[in-house]
This record gives C-alpha cells, sequence and structure tokens, in this order.
C-alpha cells in the first residue's frame, strides 16, 4: 500500500497534456459564455476574464491544469447557485448575498428544495472545485515560467476590459436577465465593494446624536380615515417642461391636483427601472444614498425595513392591496412588497390581462370591483397601489387606434406624439375613475394620489439620441426637466389640507406627503420626514443640510427600524 501510495504521489503528467487540458477548460468555458451571457463582446469579455483569471492562479502556482480546473469549478458552482436563486426568487446571484445571509443561511438552503438535479448538479461541482484541483494540481509539476503568465494576465485583461468598453454598460436590469447568470454576478463585485466601504446598503452618519424613535404602536385615527388610491402612473411626465414639444392642452388636467395647480416630483431614473420609484415612495428614502446598489434596493431592502409606508398604514387599520400589470414576482419584487405589509396582490393573472400592458380603464375597472366588493363586506378603510401601463414603452405602434384622442404638433418626433395620445388617453381613464368612485360609492370618501414614475424614452430624443439607442446607454444630465415628473393629490368626497408650498419635492417625501394628506396620526419616523422635507426645501438628495438626511439614516438604524446589512 505504502509504495502504491508513494507511486500515485509520484506520477506527473506530461507538460504538454496539462496544456492541452488547460486550453479545452478555457475552450468550454469560452463555449458556455457564448451559449449563455448575452451578446458577443460580453461572451469575449467573460471568456477573457475567465483565462486571466487561471494566468493569475498559474502566475502564483505555475501550474496551468489546477488552475484551469479550479477557475472552470468556480464558475459552475456561481451559474448553478446563480440559476437555483433565479428560479426560486426571479433575481440572479449578487455579491452583497454573502453579506445579506450572513447571519442566515436557511432561505439559501430553501432554494434548492425541490430541486434533486440542481442540487446533484452543485455537489459535482462543488467536489470538482475541492478534490478536482487537489487531483490536477498532484498531477502536474510547476511547468510556465511566471513572465510568461504575468504577460498573459495583463494582455488578457486588457482583451476583457477592451470587449466590455465595446459592451458598453451593462443593462440596469442586469440583475433580472435570466441568462447573464455569472456576468452579472461579477459584475456585481463594483457596488458591493462600495457599500462595503461606506458600511453598508445606504450611507448615513456614523451616529445620529439623537434618541431612537419611538415606535409607532397602533394607529387609532379619532374619524374614519379615507380610502387611499395611489396610482404609479407608468412613463408619465409633464410635457410641458420641455418647450420643443407642442401639444393639445386637453391633457393638462391629468396632472393637476385638488388645488388646481401642478406640483412638481424629483425622481431618480428616466426611461426605465420603475422599482426604484416604487422602492422611495414605499421606503421613503432616497435611493441615490444607495449609491450603485441602488437597483438592487427591492430585494437587498426586503425584510430590512420597519415602518414602510404600507406598514403605517395597516397600524391604521387599513387593508393594503396592490394592482400590478405584470405577473408578480417577474423583476424579484415579491419579497419585498410582501415585507413591506402589501398583503393582497391582483396580477396580471388575477386581473384576467392578455398582455402586460393595457388601457388605464382596464385596471381601474378591476381595482374598482375589488373596492365595491370590500365596501360591502368590511368597514376598514382601503389602501390601493395601482400601476397603470398604457403609456409605456414602445411608442412605434398607434396603442388602441380606434380611441380618437389629440396627438401633438407635426414638428414633434412620431414617438413623441404617440407619447401625447397615450397622455391623452390616461386623462380621460382618470376622469372616468373619479367619475365612477362618486357615483358607485357616494358614501365612501377617497384620496386619490398619482405619481409619474420616470419621463418616457421619446423625451431624450429632444437631446439628439436616436429612437435605437438603449436607455441605459443615454448620458443625460441630472435635474430638471429629465428627473422632474408631477405627483397630484385630490379628493372624492374629502378635502385634503393644502400641500407644501415647495417648488419641488424628492420622491422620497411623497409617502409622508400623502399619509398627511390622509390625516392619519404618524409615527416619529414620519413625522420625521415631513420636518426633513422642510428643512431641505423639498430636496432629500440635494439637501443643504446634507448631514441631517444622513444622522436620519443612521437613526432609523439605532432605532431598529432598519438594517443596513
Amino acid at each position: 500500500m505504502f509504495r502504491l501510495k508513494a507511486w500515485w504521489l509520484g506520477f506527473k503528467l506530461p507538460v504538454f497534456i496539462t496544456l492541452f487540458l488547460s486550453l479545452l477548460a478555457l475552450a468550454g468555458l469560452g463555449w458556455y459564455f457564448y451559449e449563455t451571457e448575452g451578446f458577443a463582446s460580453n461572451a469575449v469579455h467573460m471568456t477573457a476574464m475567465g483565462a486571466a483569471m487561471i494566468s493569475a492562479l498559474v502566475f502564483l502556482t505555475r501550474r496551468p491544469f489546477a488552475s484551469s480546473v479550479f477557475v472552470a469549478s468556480l464558475v459552475a458552482v456561481i451559474a448553478i447557485t446563480a440559476y437555483v436563486k433565479f428560479e426560486t426568487l426571479t433575481f440572479t446571484l449578487h455579491m452583497w448575498d454573502f453579506v445579506y445571509y450572513a447571519h442566515d443561511w436557511m432561505p439559501v438552503f430553501g432554494w434548492w428544495f425541490g430541486r434533486p438535479l440542481a442540487m446533484l448538479a452543485i455537489i459535482g461541482a462543488l467536489v470538482s472545485l475541492t478534490l478536482g484541483t487537489w487531483f490536477a494540481w498532484r498531477l502536474e509539476r510547476p511547468s510556465i515560467r511566471r513572465r510568461w503568465s504575468f504577460l498573459s494576465m495583463v494582455l488578457l485583461a486588457a482583451v476583457s476590459y477592451t470587449a466590455v468598453t465595446i459592451r458598453g454598460h451593462r443593462p440596469h436590469v442586469l440583475f433580472n436577465f435570466p441568462d447573464w447568470h455569472v456576468s452579472s454576478f461579477f459584475a456585481s463585485s463594483l457596488e458591493t465593494t462600495q457599500a462595503l466601504m461606506r458600511g453598508g446598503m445606504i450611507e448615513t452618519a456614523q451616529r445620529s446624536n439623537a434618541k431612537p424613535f419611538e415606535p409607532g404602536g397602533n394607529c387609532k385615527p379619532q374619524t374614519k380615515p379615507p380610502h387611499i388610491i395611489l396610482i404609479h402612473q407608468e412613463s408619465v411626465g409633464p410635457p410641458m417642461f420641455f418647450p420643443q414639444v407642442t401639444y393639445d392642452p386637453v391633457i393638462l388636467p391629468l396632472f393637476n391636483s385638488f388645488d388646481g395647480k401642478l406640483h412638481k416630483l424629483n425622481v431618480e431614473t428616466y426611461g426605465g427601472a420603475s422599482w426604484i420609484s416604487e422602492s422611495a415612495v414605499m421606503l421613503g428614502l432616497s435611493s441615490r444614498y444607495f449609491g450603485s446598489m441602488k437597483d438592487f434596493i427591492q430585494y437587498f431592502m426586503a425584510g430590512r425595513v420597519k415602518e414602510s409606508m404600507p406598514q403605517i398604514l395597516e397600524k391604521c387599520g387599513y387593508r393594503n392591496i396592490m394592482f400590478y400589470p405584470y405577473i408578480f414576482g417577474t423583476f424579484g419584487n415579491k419579497i419585498f412588497f410582501e415585507t413591506i405589509g402589501i398583503r393582497e396582490v391582483f396580477d396580471r393573472k388575477a386581473q384576467g390581462a392578455k398582455l402586460d400592458w393595457d388601457t388605464d380603464r382596464f385596471y381601474y375597472d378591476n381595482m374598482l370591483n375589488e373596492i365595491g366588493k370590500h365596501v360591502a363586506g368590511s368597514q376598514k378603510p382601503l389602501f390601493t397601489f395601482l400601476e397603470t401601463m398604457s403609456a409605456h414603452w414602445p411608442y412605434n405602434y398607434e396603442f388602441e387606434p380606434q380611441i380618437k384622442v389629440p396627438t401633438g404638433g407635426p414638428n414633434n418626433h412620431p414617438e413623441m406624439n404617440e407619447y401625447l395620445r397615450r397622455l391623452a388617453m390616461a386623462r380621460i381613464d382618470l376622469d372616468y375613475l373619479k367619475e365612477q368612485l362618486r357615483t358607485r360609492f357616494p358614501g365612501e370618501s377617497f384620496l386619490l394620489v398619482q405619481y409619474g414614475d420616470h419621463h418616457a424614452i421619446p423625451a431624450a430624443y429632444l437631446y439628439g439620441y436616436e429612437t435605437e439607442t438603449g436607455v441605459q446607454d443615454m448620458k443625460l444630465p441630472e435635474g430638471y426637466p429629465l428627473y422632474t415628473t408631477y405627483y397630484s393629490v385630490d379628493g372624492v368626497n374629502y378635502t385634503p389640507p393644502p400641500l407644501p408650498e415647495l417648488e419641488s419635492i424628492d420622491i422620497a417625501f411623497i409617502g409622508a406627503v400623502f399619509l398627511d394628506a390622509a390625516r392619519l396620526p404618524l409615527p416619529e419616523s414620519w413625522r420625521e420626514r415631513l420636518r426633513l422635507m422642510q428643512v431641505c426645501a423639498g430636496q432629500a438628495w440635494n439637501c443643504k443640510s446634507r448631514d441631517e438626511m444622513l444622522k436620519f439614516h443612521r437613526r432609523l438604524i439605532e432605532s431598529g427600524l432598519m438594517q443596513n446589512r
């Protein structure tokens, strides 16, 4: 036995065989990346990066075969884990997962439940990563000079960088792509590093120098509060912010509040990424303080926040429901809405929609039917969060052509005119909703709030962009008007209090505004948001008293109302 063991440990593969096996492993990586990681430039980027990782290990070990086995096995572990997570949560693997699940790995084990083939695959990949690398190490002798592996590493890193430059900015929904599992994982390293350097997901002060917020108990309004309808007007922004655009004034009432004024809302995304606006509204936090982690707020803040806006409403006795135009969970948001207090969701399937978008009236009718059922059997106030879709991209076709409404002037871009058509339709449908609420529920009061989550893509054409340009490749200036939409507050059988007399407010404050408009007794943390709105002149991100905002974030953490990791 001793001689056999000694013979095995002494056996070494010829150098040309280890080099061939290494090239074979690299070719396998290249094939995998070409098949799964998007278009050609991204596949080249990932293949070159994998080869650079192998070269770096060869520089340290001088063993190409063991290095190749290790890197190929590591990619397999990442790919399988990312696939399983995506199948479970529709959200691919992110490096912040190692921080997020550091104190509780049970949900990770839950990803694998009921997936025996995935379990076998990950076990095989882990065996290859450990035992396979060890065997490869024992089977080859150091053979590659470090100068060559170093030069190879530098060259391949340059190829990888060039390819990713050609690819351009990664899509802001890369974490939600069903195939780009490995590239999205490695791309998440930058924002993860940035978050670790600032101490967590959100930027905060070192200490708040204030006592913790008093936790909000059961909210007891003195009188029955109004039902609240919050409408997320998808891709809707006032065209009057752009003097180049000519439009029919028939659309203007869509944007006005009960006081007859247009109130400006500063949003934090353009042309897409609606979840950024959703998160700011629901959490009362500016996504900009999350840095490049802002795209991941909904997933990583799920279960990390207490006293979210829906949770406050729930404490005030509200039943919380949502009308959602997609299949719920499509964007990895299921766990987010569930943990912040949205208990019932009527998604595309539940509403009987054939497509991901329909007229606003379609969604309004579904909501009206549910309101009817609710008031007939319950005395509880109802909070409804509804998302529209009629103004959503694409704009290269006529949506609902049988509906005849004004468009725009002849000098407008054709897609801008189609967008204006849809705004005219949205205005008609909103008037319809208000009239239905008045006539069908004369004994009920309603607070009606709406906001534009971001401007539509045709606005970028005013700045020289072409229709072929993806929104992720548009470098748009910060600030007004591309990042300013509107919010409106109205009442049906209900008169809201005066709205803030500010030039504009950031979207992080809108939840506090409409909770106050409902005349609800707010907990201390939300009264503080109203105070900060005045101190910061409505600017959560560009607040002149920036330290006040950072101390507010720290105080939420110190009060146990928010976790930062």
